[in-house]
């Protein structure tokens, strides 16, 4: 459901103006108003009519709207039409690469993981240097390995709450919840929303029939007028621990600036605001400091102790389309905002962050090795940093969408947000709680593989004279090369990576995996290249079977660098030197139960 990207999807709009014709300028205009679903009905017009010479184009314009309003069945149909189309429609310019590109993505949404490999790899072959079709492409493999692991919780339709419409968003609130909802209302004013052609999102309240019990029945959910009053969408929101300050999405129409600049379109930005709850009533919006209209900022969550503010937002400086930010409080203001980093953002969306009761943060991502569109991930963080995302895997992820994922204090239950087939609408919220796991026995601490040398050894000795692997100590990985500039992982790098694979699935351990460059070249762009190539590292790992919650991909840089070649004035070293720095290393961080 696009209401839950919002104008943070405006970025992924095909380019129209290469190839659309006079007949079609009424679509062109709907479709540059992200008025999709008017625009989907004119293209089924327009397709009705067998016109030679609009048949191509509209058949690739009606697969981009389905795209847009996340109708996958649909848009894999009409992308194939396309495909088979291609290179024979003489009144249209060629779309180029990126159709491969959704399509394969549209087969990956449906779970047909061989075949969205097979375009992946076909749109990647046609965009050298780019990498993201390769990446999906390993995804695919990844999603085959997570679907195989065995279920770590039960789910189940909180029908209650759902409509033929969408609901997301949840968040806790007094003695139930709050959601956002295009539901039908019963003060419809007949208004509706281009997009999708419901109505505009608003809050909704429920409790659950037996009291803490996310897993069973839900009372009727009723409007939540106390907290809002607007006339566009409202929602998500979040709330500090005792209910009394409150930070909402709004999108104000009416406030927002047209771009009227040629080759810009009019965009509704996500924003947020504030509100207290003072002597009953909650206070007229605030707005938040980084509202833009430039950007989006979006889906607010507080930490428990209400002292740190997270969000999502397509802001300059992020990694992909949509990263994960936070702000800290700083006496009665928010600090400067801070991105939550390559170990958690990725080149695709992340989305929905949620912070549990003891400070894990979960979140949605559609950049991270998963099983098919958004998929719900979790990080904890120990000694200042966070650990690599854990997929949460099947039930709860599938090959659709899956968001919006709150989990109750003990941790033992929650709600999350899909539009799976078999529900209700649009996005339908599901209940799930853990499910019960053997006991388990602690592991013996002393571990004795063969592996490389330490990088303290003055020469690398053989393998075989290394007998255990000690906490916290570094082991270096032989022959993990990198193209200049590039960090995916070369032909020649899988057997040592693939040696360290069997190391993990032997022992019961936890790794920080790291990169190192050598002393040349800026600080900020060797910590960035090392981030993305530890990061490379860990997902091929993870494409092989390793649980993503036992590896931390970690970026140094230049900061640890292990002989005299620092770049000072009067140090000349050789090639050689400089490439003892540029290295990937591992470490043991922990001995989990066997």
């Amino acid at each position: 459901m696009p209401l839950r990207f919002l104008m943070m999807a405006f970025i992924l709009v095909t380019n129209l103006t290469g190839y659309a014709q006079a007949d079609l300028k009424p679509v062109q205009r709907e479709m540059e108003l992200f008025n999709y679903s008017k625009a989907a009905e004119l293209l089924q017009k327009e397709l009705a009519r067998n016109n030679e010479k609009s048949k191509c184009q509209s058949t690739l314009l009606l697969a981009d709207c389905y795209r847009m309003m996340n109708d996958v069945p649909n848009a894999k149909i009409w992308y194939e039409k396309s495909i088979q189309m291609d290179g024979h429609c003489q009144y249209i310019k060629n779309p180029g690469p990126v159709i491969y590109f959704y399509y394969a993505q549209a087969l990956r949404s449906s779970g047909e993981y061989h075949q969205a490999k097979l375009f992946f790899l076909k749109y990647d072959s046609l965009v050298p240097g780019q990498h993201r079709g390769a990446l999906l492409a390993g995804f695919c493999d990844s999603a085959i390995v997570i679907k195989a692991a065995k279920p770590e919780f039960e789910i189940k339709n909180a029908r209650m709450l759902n409509t033929p419409q969408s609901e997301f968003g949840t968040a806790f609130y007094q003695h139930g919840i709050i959601f956002a909802s295009d539901r039908i209302s019963s003060g419809n004013t007949g208004k509706t929303y281009g997009w999708t052609g419901n109505e505009y999102l608003n809050l909704y309240y429920s409790e659950p029939v037996k009291p803490d019990s996310l897993f069973g029945n839900f009372s009727n959910p009723v409007p939540s007028p106390a907290l809002t009053d607007q006339l566009w969408h409202e929602g998500p929101v979040t709330f500090n621990s005792d209910f009394t300050v409150a930070f909402i999405n709004q999108t104000l129409l009416s406030h927002d600036k047209g771009k009227k600049e040629p080759g810009r379109v009019r965009t509704h930005l996500l924003k947020i605001f504030s509100s207290t709850l003072k002597d009953g009533k909650w206070s007229l919006p605030v707005p938040f400091f980084l509202n833009s209209d430039e950007y989006s900022v979006g889906h607010p969550a507080l930490s428990r102790d209400g002292k740190t503010l997270y969000f999502v937002s397509d802001m300059p400086g992020g990694y992909g389309e949509t990263d994960i930010w936070f702000c800290a409080q700083e006496g009665d203001k928010w600090g400067k905002p801070v991105n939550m980093g390559a170990g958690i953002n990725s080149a695709g969306k992340e989305m929905f962050p949620f912070i549990s009761m003891n400070g894990d943060l979960y979140f949605a991502s559609d950049g991270l090795p998963g099983l098919g569109g958004l998929d719900l991930f979790v990080t904890i963080k120990t000694e200042n940093q966070w650990v690599t995302p854990r997929n949460l895997g099947e039930p709860v992820n599938s090959s659709c969408d899956d968001l919006s994922l709150i989990i109750s204090e003990n941790g033992q239950s929650g709600l999350f947000s899909s539009n799976r087939p078999g529900g209700l609408g649009g996005d339908d919220i599901y209940s799930f709680r853990k499910v019960s796991v053997q006991d388990r026995n602690p592991a013996d601490s002393t571990i004795r593989p063969q592996i490389a040398w330490e990088p303290g050894d003055k020469q690398s000795p053989p393998a075989s004279s290394i007998d255990t692997l000690k906490m916290n100590k570094s082991y270096r990985l032989e022959n993990i090369l990198y193209d200049f500039d590039k960090w995916d992982i070369r032909a020649d790098a899988r057997p040592p990576l693939d040696n360290l694979v069997s190391i993990l699935k032997e022992y019961p351990i936890s790794i920080e995996l790291s990169s190192h460059t050598d002393c040349r070249g800026s600080e900020n762009y060797n910590l960035v290249l090392s981030q993305k190539r530890a990061e490379s590292a860990v997902q091929y790992i993870i494409s092989r079977g390793i649980s993503p919650s036992r590896i931390i991909a970690k970026g140094y840089g230049k900061l640890q660098l292990l002989n005299r070649c620092n770049c000072t004035a009067g140090v000349n070293c050789s090639e050689k030197e400089h490439q003892y720095n540029r290295r990937t290393e591992f470490r043991i961080t922990s001995v989990s139960e066997k």
